[in-house]
C-alpha cells in the first residue's frame, strides 16, 4: 500500500506539472475527482476515515473556487490532489468497513446463540408460569432488537448497529444470569 502511495504521489507530482500551465477547464480529472469522491463515500469514508476524507473534500472545495476563478491549472493541481485523497480515504474506510461489519456480525451470532441457551434452559427448567413468561418476553424483546441490528447494519448504520447489538448482548447476559439464580444458580451455556 505504500508503494501504491508513492507511485500514486509521483504521478499526481508529474500531472501537477505537465497540468500547470492548463488553460482550458478540466472537465477530464474533475469527472476522476468526482468518481473517486463517490467511491469513498459508498465506503462511508467520513465515518471511517473522518482525516483522510476531510483532507480530500477540502482540496475538492479548493479546486472548486479555482475553477469558479477559472484558474484552471491550478484547479487541476487541487483536483488531482483530492482524487488521489479521495482514493486513500476509500481505501482505508473499505478496510475499517470490513473490519465493524464483521464485529457487529460477531456480536449478533454470540446474542443469538446466547438467546438459544437462554430458551432452551427455560424449556427444560421448571419455573412458575408467571417467572417463565418474563423470561420469555426477554427473549422475545431480544429477538427485535437483534433484527434491529440486522436491518442497521444492512442499512448502514454501523455505529448505531454496534451499539444495539453490545447493548443486546449485554440484555443477553443479564437475562442469562437472571434465569440462572431463578433456576436455584444451574449455569447455562
Amino acid at each position: 500500500m505504500k508503494r501504491s502511495f508513492i507511485i500514486s504521489l509521483f504521478l499526481t507530482l508529474t500531472l501537477m506539472l505537465l497540468f500547470a500551465g492548463c488553460s482550458t477547464r478540466p472537465d477530464d480529472q474533475i469527472a476522476r475527482a468526482e468518481e473517486a469522491m463517490k467511491k469513498a463515500q459508498e465506503q462511508h469514508a467520513e465515518f471511517f476515515a473522518p482525516e483522510d476524507w476531510s483532507a480530500a473534500k477540502q482540496a475538492w472545495d479548493q479546486a472548486q473556487l479555482k475553477l469558479e476563478g477559472k484558474s484552471y491549472g491550478e484547479a487541476t493541481t487541487l483536483l488531482l490532489k483530492a482524487q488521489t485523497r479521495f482514493r486513500k480515504a476509500a481505501d482505508i474506510a473499505t478496510g475499517k468497513r470490513e473490519d465493524a461489519i464483521r464485529e457487529i456480525e460477531g456480536l449478533h451470532k454470540t446474542a443469538e446463540l446466547r438467546c438459544k441457551a437462554l430458551r432452551d434452559a427455560l424449556e427444560k427448567g421448571k419455573l412458575p408460569a408467571a417467572k417463565k413468561q418474563t423470561f420469555e418476553d426477554s427473549c422475545k424483546e431480544i429477538d427485535q432488537k437483534l433484527s434491529q441490528v440486522k436491518t442497521k447494519l444492512d442499512g448502514g448504520e454501523y455505529q448505531d448497529a454496534k451499539f444495539l447489538a453490545q447493548t443486546t448482548l449485554r440484555q443477553v447476559w443479564e437475562t442469562q444470569k437472571e434465569l440462572e439464580g431463578a433456576l436455584g444458580g444451574k449455569k447455562i451455556s
